[in-house]
């Protein structure tokens, strides 16, 4: 607990960023990795090993950019400083550690950033979304992107905010979470040059008989095309939470998610 205490003292982030509990969600995605570490391996691992897939097919390998980088547990940043000329880790939250990996690796620029583009929008400083990618899919040297784990996660800060507070979010949108994802999901199809995405798109909690006791849509309805591969990843498993219950989440993957997403019926973007 002391460890977590420091590391959100220590964490540089904007006052928007805090007041949303992004920082806190950080430092303790950090301690529940350390904890689970062999159950989240498998998960880790396929993320990985998908993304070296696509960096070993791909003709031109300039620059790549990491939208939501979060702890790098699932981003092969070794091979991809070997393959890229720069990496580009871009989130809303960088911890010290990760602040420290690129420090003195000219190859490698965090960028902070808020990309679901509604924070000041949320905190009453502008009326509308701020355009979180634009200056990257204006980047011609990009020549992938990678959206690591963090679509399902967009929704998460801006439905809690709806809640805590009533009286500002009379004038904002009740559908605001959904519309997040389904935000990302067009962000990523501007790139005019391959994308990866992987996301979580369904959480499940059930017991050891294997009965489902809830079951919750992490994109809210966004649609999404067919994916290339997927698998189930125990983010709580039994004992964490509660001795009989688990929580494991369903992981799609698209290896080139721009080709795919343009595939899908013009109702559905």
């Amino acid at each position: 607990m002391l460890a977590e205490i420091a590391l959100w003292l220590a964490t540089p982030a904007s006052r928007m960023a805090r007041r949303l509990g992004l920082v806190s969600e950080s430092v303790a995605l950090w301690a529940r990795g350390r904890r689970q570490r062999k159950a989240w391996a498998g998960h880790h691992g396929r993320c990985r090993a998908l993304i070296a897939e696509v960096v070993a097919e791909l003709p031109h390998r300039r620059g790549v950019a990491v939208l939501g980088s979060g702890l790098l547990r699932d981003i092969p940043l070794a091979l991809l400083r070997e393959r890229f000329e720069r990496v580009l880790l871009v989130d809303a939250v960088h911890l010290p550690q990760i602040r420290l990996a690129a420090t003195f690796r000219p190859d490698v620029t965090l960028v902070t950033r808020d990309l679901s583009g509604i924070m000041d929008w949320l905190g009453g400083e502008r009326d509308g979304r701020v355009d979180p990618v634009a200056d990257l899919v204006a980047d011609e040297t990009l020549d992938l992107v990678i959206s690591a784990n963090l679509m399902s996660q967009l929704g998460w800060p801006v439905e809690d905010w709806l809640e805590d507070n009533a009286g500002p979010s009379s004038v904002l949108p009740p559908d605001l979470p959904a519309r997040c994802i389904a935000w990302h999901r067009d962000d990523l199809a501007r790139f005019g040059c391959r994308v990866v995405l992987l996301t979580d798109v369904e959480t499940v909690e059930r017991d050891r008989a294997g009965t489902v006791h809830d079951r919750f849509d992490l994109m809210r309805g966004a649609a999404l095309p067919p994916h290339d591969e997927g698998w189930d990843w125990q983010v709580v498993p039994f004992g964490e939470v509660e001795a009989d219950r688990e929580t494991v989440h369903s992981v799609r993957a698209w290896r080139d998610f721009g080709t795919a997403c343009r595939q899908l019926p013009e109702a559905d973007r």
